[in-house]
Order: structure tokens, then C-alpha cells, then sequence
């Protein structure tokens, strides 16, 4: 009896004294700052005190804003109304728990894709002789027989709203307008380190000698071809077809902290405007020299970029000398013009291998490897890896035969192994094998109807 008295007692201090709820608003958001979307929905149940407090306009937007920065979204114009449904999005994301799955056989199993390449809903899948898109939103099948030229095996391949790009040597490109078919081809006068494509622009960065990249422009749309400029150790550069610019950051490493020099050039190859700063590391220096390719980094590129919307990130291998991995994440906003660099003390081996196909940044914070029968989800955010049993389809029957005959080679697809592919964005992730593809539809109010499409029907054994 006497335990009871001293737990109601209690009970009624912490209701006569709420500590939260006397907490100025600035310092309740701090608080905030450090929770999950689903920390906030567990608060609003603590007890009637709490709820109106976390269920407040001014909680949930904050929240709000931290989600769909967390999704890539545009954060400008935001309502409370749909906060359960973006919240379940980016929960969904984090603890790979997708709002919906299904698989598309390939009529014609086993088929093994040889390159894919996803973008806004669509998705580019080619093989030996033909190219094939699957637009997810119309529930469309689209084919083109390869041309000649592009016979060769593995060539890289872009995909925008319009056009499919595709690399068929280190010289030469092909692009495929999607929506009449036309077909145009471009021979380079150089060796080609990296290709992006925005809308109708393919953005084109040369090799030539170290440390000077020159960047080209290729409109498809007008046929033209230009170059911007030369730049000595090109960090990031970030593309924006709205207002036809080019934004390029020269980061010299030597320095301390890194001296950068940004410049804004439009699509014509006419300098806008010159600026000079330094960019924060937080302390630590680097070794320009342990950026480049080495033994240590077999096969890898010195990081690769990706765009999110107007927000353009590149993530770095670095070797300190201590010999302790991390990474380098550098973000460009082009809305707020802000260039910013943060550390992570564990390698992320998704956004240092541009070619690997086992793995995938779903968003500029949040990525997924393939690591036998499990995914690896890397979270940037909260720094920490998960890993979540993958649940194969009734008729992934290739897949399992290969994972059960070799579940220890996952770095490398050899001859005796499945071809698997993995692709998506922050509304869909998927599976690309030799008897289909997987969706993962993370958007709640997205799915598609696909001809040949199927619910997902999952294996017994794979749990």
C-alpha cells in the first residue's frame, strides 16, 4: 500500500507540474529536432496535457518540413492536412516497410536486364537487342529495337522525362526521344569522365588531364553543342533548366579550411557571377591525395553526384591516416544558393560505387544495399545502418536458386549468379531480375496499373 501511494502521488505531481508543457516554444522545437515522425504520434498519446501540445499547427509543420526535406521535396507551400500521410512516407522509407508491393513477370523469364536506369515514375530496362520503358504513372510498355551502334555490352544509360541517353562508347552518344521516337547521335572529341541529363540538356564532363575537367552542354531538343568552360578541381556542379544555369564549385583540398570558388554560367557558356569563400569542415583537414582512386578503393570513382529536385549532392570516399573510413557529403541547394560538407565516420559504399547495381540512394539521405537475403538501409540522418530480411516473390525461382547456391558472392554478378538490379527513388524502389521486377510503393497515394502486373505474392521459405 505504501508503494501504491508514493506511484499515485507521483502521478498526480507530474500532472500538477508538466515540465513540457511549460517549455517555451524554441526550446520544445529543440527537443523536436531529435525525434522521428512516429516519436511525435506516441507523444500525442502520453496524455491529454501532451496531446494538444504535439498536435499543435506549429509542431506538426515543423516536423512537416523536416519530412519532405528528409524526402527531397519542395518545402515552400506546406499544409498539416496531409502530415500522417508524408510521415508514414518517410517511416515507411526508413524502416523498409513499402505501403504497397507487387511483381511484374517477364513474359518471356528467364531475362536478365543488362543496364536499367530509373527517373520520375519511368523505368528504362535494356537487353541484348531492344530497349524497353515501362512509364509507371500511364500503367505503358514501350519498346525500340536496338540500333547498331549500340550493340556493345553495358553501356551507360540516362533517363529524363523525354529522352533516353545512352553512352555507347567513351565518345559517343545516342539519344531517343520517348515520346515520337526520333533518334539523334552526338560523337564527342574527347573521353567522357561523367554525363547527366536534365529535361532536353545532357551535361557532359571531359577528361583531359588532371586536375582540369572541361564541361560541355548538348541541347537534343536544338541539336546544339557547346562547351561552358574548363575548371580546375571540379567538386559539384549543379544544373538548373528553370533558369538555364550551370553552377560549378572549384574546391581546392590544399587548403584550410578549403578554398571554393563558385560560378554561374548560363546554358550559352556566359559567366553570370564569380564568389569566393571557404567551406567548413568542422575541424578537420584532408589529404587531397586520398580522394583520388587507389588500391584501397578498387574500382571506385573519387565520389559521384546525384540531383534531387534543385538540390544536387556528392558523397566522397576518404581514408583519414589512421586508416578510418568516412565520407564526405557535399549538398548544393541551389533555392537558398548554399553549399555545405559534413562528415560521417562510417563509409557508405552506395554512393562511392556509381556502377554498382546491388545498391541505391533512394533520397540524398537515405540509401539501400543488397547484402545476400537482407537490406542494408543506410540513414544519413540519424548515422546509423539497419538491416531487414528481404521477402522474395513466389516466382523470383531464379533469384532463390542463386542465393541458395552462393549467398556469400553478393559484390560482384559472376556467370552462375542471378542478375539483380536495384533502382527507385523516394516514391518507389524496386528489384530487377532474371524473372521480373519487385515495386515498392513508399507513397501511399501512388500505385500503378501495369499491364502484366501482379499483387505480390510472397515466398513461404524467405519469411
Amino acid at each position: 500500500m505504501e508503494s501504491y501511494g508514493r506511484t499515485v502521488r507521483a502521478c498526480s505531481f507530474q500532472e500538477k507540474y508538466d515540465i513540457v508543457g511549460l517549455l517555451p516554444l524554441e526550446i520544445l522545437l529543440q527537443i523536436v529536432d531529435y525525434l522521428d515522425p512516429a516519436d511525435i504520434i506516441l507523444c500525442q498519446m502520453v496524455s491529454r496535457k501532451w496531446r494538444p501540445i504535439f498536435s499543435s499547427d506549429a509542431i506538426i509543420k515543423f516536423v512537416l518540413r523536416r519530412t519532405l526535406a528528409f524526402l527531397d521535396m519542395d518545402v515552400a507551400d506546406i499544409s498539416v492536412n496531409n502530415a500522417t500521410t508524408y510521415f508514414r512516407w518517410r517511416h515507411g522509407l526508413q524502416f523498409v516497410r513499402p505501403a504497397k508491393k507487387m511483381f511484374l513477370p517477364w513474359p518471356d523469364a528467364p531475362r536478365a536486364p543488362m543496364k536499367i536506369a530509373y527517373h520520375s515514375r519511368r523505368l528504362c530496362l535494356e537487353t541484348d537487342s531492344e530497349i524497353e520503358i515501362l512509364d509507371l504513372e500511364a500503367a505503358r510498355r514501350s519498346r525500340w529495337i536496338k540500333d547498331e551502334a549500340v550493340q556493345n555490352e553495358f553501356p551507360d544509360i540516362l533517363l529524363s522525362d523525354c529522352y533516353v541517353v545512352i553512352n555507347a562508347g567513351n565518345s559517343y552518344l545516342i539519344a531517343l526521344n520517348i515520346r515520337t521516337s526520333g533518334q539523334y547521335a552526338r560523337e564527342l572529341p574527347f573521353v567522357t569522365h561523367e554525363t547527366y541529363i536534365v529535361n532536353d540538356k545532357v551535361v557532359i564532363v571531359g577528361f583531359e588531364s588532371k586536375p582540369i575537367y572541361p564541361v560541355y552542354i548538348w541541347d537534343v531538343s536544338s541539336d546544339h553543342f557547346r562547351m561552358i568552360n574548363d575548371f580546375a578541381d571540379l567538386g559539384l556542379w549543379h544544373v538548373d533548366t528553370t533558369d538555364n544555369t550551370l553552377v560549378a564549385f572549384e574546391i581546392d583540398w590544399d587548403t584550410y579550411p578549403a578554398a571554393v570558388q563558385r560560378t554561374k554560367w548560363t546554358l550559352t557558356g556566359q559567366l553570370l557571377e564569380r564568389k569566393h569563400f571557404r567551406l567548413s569542415l568542422s575541424d578537420r583537414r584532408m589529404d587531397r591525395k586520398i580522394l583520388q582512386p587507389s588500391k584501397s578503393f578498387i574500382d571506385l570513382r573519387p565520389g559521384i553526384r546525384r540531383t534531387y529536385g534543385r538540390r544536387t549532392v556528392r558523397t566522397l570516399p576518404y581514408r583519414d591516416p589512421y586508416y578510418c573510413y568516412c565520407t564526405i557529403h557535399l549538398a548544393y541547394d541551389y533555392a537558398v544558393d548554399k553549399l555545405s560538407a559534413e562528415w560521417y565516420d562510417s563509409p557508405a559504399p552506395v554512393f562511392a560505387r556509381p556502377n554498382y547495381p546491388f545498391s541505391v540512394a533512394l533520397t540524398s539521405r537515405i540509401a539501400y544495399i543488397w547484402n545476400g537475403f537482407s537490406f542494408m538501409v543506410l540513414d544519413h540522418d540519424k548515422s546509423r545502418r539497419l538491416m531487414r530480411p528481404y521477402q522474395l516473390d513466389a516466382r523470383e525461382l531464379s533469384v532463390r536458386n542463386g542465393l541458395l547456391h552462393q549467398p556469400h558472392r553478393r559484390h560482384q554478378p559472376i556467370d552462375d549468379e542471378p542478375y539483380l538490379w536495384l533502382f527507385g527513388d523516394h516514391e518507389v524502389f524496386g528489384i530487377a531480375s532474371q524473372d521480373g521486377v519487385q515495386f515498392w510503393f513508399f507513397n501511399p497515394d501512388f500505385s500503378t496499373s501495369l499491364p502484366d502486373a501482379e499483387p505480390f505474392l510472397a515466398m513461404e521459405e524467405s519469411g
